[in-house]
């Protein structure tokens, strides 16, 4: 709920902070004090647009803060915070609104700078003006839907609906996306094709690559690796007398001759026999390559010109051949997620077949659901609007079939049809500010537990209204405020006297300059008030009638 409203030099208020209860609030006021001044200073914190000129003469700047108290804030309010993660502190939101002289303007959520639109989408779920085309949540359409899901106790059914609406339409993304742009999918399919078939006809093996290259370096510096090996096998066991095996021989018997006058010479010798037989080993493979190695001329150029088709290949698909092979799984998987489409398709036409069925099959339920409380709902809103004085019109709930969506197959509206023989308009294109707060006074009491909406202000409520009726709008009026916090503008004694807090608006002169003075009255004030609204003036007769009125408001 509202509970306390701080506005600085905003039009003829130069500060004033005003304090608010639970149940009705009545605010009271000669013509021209500036109650409506107060609405609008309320109004421009919930997001209305304003200009320069709401700044009091002689000011920088206009500053309005509101102090909302929200225990179980409702479940649109409660997606708003989440979605700009602003935390409730102690149960507290606080809104604030400044407009400068220039016309700049700030808006606060908690003292988070936040853009105008933002603002307003919290007002929205904060108050409901009435008798001003201001924060009119119920002339919503989307909204009245809800209401009215609300109040058919169907609001599970329409989140069913909604779920099931939704995955349908995620079933019909895939599908279109499979039978769309089939020529463009076919080119490039083809153009895979082409691809996988460049890769897999080179019948590319892993390492290849290496062993082509060390094989080209072979065969390129064959001539010198001939001679070299020839030069090695000359130097292990060909060399006349310089031979590696013939120093060997030496070797050996040199230590065959001295292990005849020490035995540790004998080891020495035995492993001299061990390097003999690698010697031999080496040179035998040595002469065998450099005597028996041969290639085919051809060889060479066969080898460049694989090379030549692995750079290719690495310069179109990767940059080696482990990476190539792996574009080439990749296009294999698309070519053939490709030609299993027609009977993906299938499957998918299947499925949303089956899903569309339940989702109208839920639309159909909820919609009967709808129907039946609706006429329900005209029944009792007629009657409420009867008893508020406007027995001649009617209210009802228009429905117009729509294709399926997530809200069902129907738009709903609001009707009404203010007096006999007129044919019923939205409630959006009722006139009379009034009027139109009397028909959601009716619509409110009727929906009072479906409306999540904490705070009402209705303004001009008792345009037209006098005698047996106005009592009835106060008795109204003050039903309502058990499930809503109300504020009401009000001329009429019987609904100021139903107030919970009263709150008196005045204008005076001060330094040649009008104020609006704005007070919450006590008992003895706030009989004089009441009676002031009875007849203008404050007298013996008018006080005793103010009293009765209070004492009799109390008993109800």
């Amino acid at each position: 709920m509202l509970e306390a409203l701080h506005v600085s030099n905003y039009a003829l208020i130069e500060e004033a902070r005003v304090e608010f209860t639970g149940g009705l609030n009545v605010l009271t006021g000669e013509t021209g004090a500036g109650k409506s001044i107060l609405v609008g200073a309320l109004n421009l914190v919930l997001g209305a647009r304003a200009s320069s000129e709401v700044v009091r003469s002689g000011a920088d700047k206009a500053q309005i803060d509101a102090v909302f108290r929200i225990k179980s804030p409702s479940s649109r309010l409660k997606r708003l915070l989440e979605e700009y993660e602003i935390d409730l502190e102690e149960d507290t939101l606080l809104l604030s609104r400044s407009v400068a002289r220039d016309g700049r303007s700030r808006a606060y959520v908690s003292g988070r700078l936040v853009p105008l639109a933002v603002l307003s989408r919290f007002g929205d779920e904060l108050v409901d003006f009435h008798g001003q085309h201001d924060h009119q949540s119920l002339l919503k359409t989307d909204l009245q839907l809800d209401l009215l899901d609300a109040f058919a106790r169907a609001e599970q059914d329409a989140a069913n609906l909604a779920a099931q609406v939704e995955l349908l339409r995620e079933v019909e993304r895939e599908l279109k996306e499979l039978e769309t742009e089939d020529r463009e999918r076919e080119r490039r399919l083809e153009f895979r094709r082409f691809e996988l078939n460049e890769i897999q006809s080179a019948n590319l093996v892993p390492g290849e690559e290496e062993e082509l290259k060390s094989r080209r370096n072979l065969i390129t510096n064959m001539e010198t690796i001939v001679r070299l090996a020839a030069d090695c096998y000359a130097a292990l066991y060909e060399a006349q007398g310089t031979a590696a095996i013939d120093q060997l021989n030496a070797s050996q018997r040199a230590l065959a001759e001295l292990a005849s006058f020490d035995p540790v010479f004998r080891e020495m010798a035995e492993e001299l026999d061990s390097a003999r037989t690698v010697i031999e080993e080496v040179a035998r493979r040595v002469r065998q390559f450099a005597t028996n190695t041969e290639f085919d001329p051809n060889e060479l150029n066969t080898i460049n010109e694989r090379l030549a088709q692995i750079g290719t290949l690495k310069r179109k698909y990767g940059t080696c051949i482990e990476e190539i092979l792996e574009y080439a799984a990749v296009a294999k998987k698309e070519i053939e997620n490709f030609e299993q489409r027609d009977e993906k398709i299938l499957e998918l036409r299947s499925k949303r077949e089956k899903i569309q069925q339940e989702a109208l099959s839920l639309a159909a339920k909820l919609s009967e659901k709808r129907r039946k409380a609706a006429r329900q709902l005209d029944r009792n809103v007629t009657a409420v609007l009867t008893e508020l004085g406007m027995g001649g019109g009617g209210f009802a709930t228009h429905f117009e079939n729509v294709e399926l969506r997530k809200r069902g197959t129907e738009q709903v509206e609001f009707l009404l049809s203010a007096n006999v023989g007129e044919q019923p308009k939205p409630l959006r294109m009722v006139a009379s500010g009034g009027e139109i707060s009397r028909v959601m006074l009716a619509i409110k009491s009727v929906l009072a537990q479906a409306d999540q909406v904490p705070t009402l202000v209705f303004d001009e409520i008792d345009a037209g209204v006098g005698g047996a009726t106005a009592n009835k709008v106060a008795a109204k009026l003050a039903e309502l405020a058990e499930t809503h916090q109300v504020l009401c503008i009000t001329h009429l004694p019987a609904i100021a006297a139903a107030g919970k807090t009263h709150i008196l608006v005045t204008k005076n002169e001060e330094g040649n300059r009008a104020l609006t003075r704005i007070v919450t009255l006590q008992k003895e004030e706030r009989v004089k008030e009441i009676a002031r609204l009875l007849d203008g003036t404050v007298s013996g007769v008018s006080l005793e009638h103010a009293k009765k009125l209070l004492r009799d408001s109390v008993r109800k």
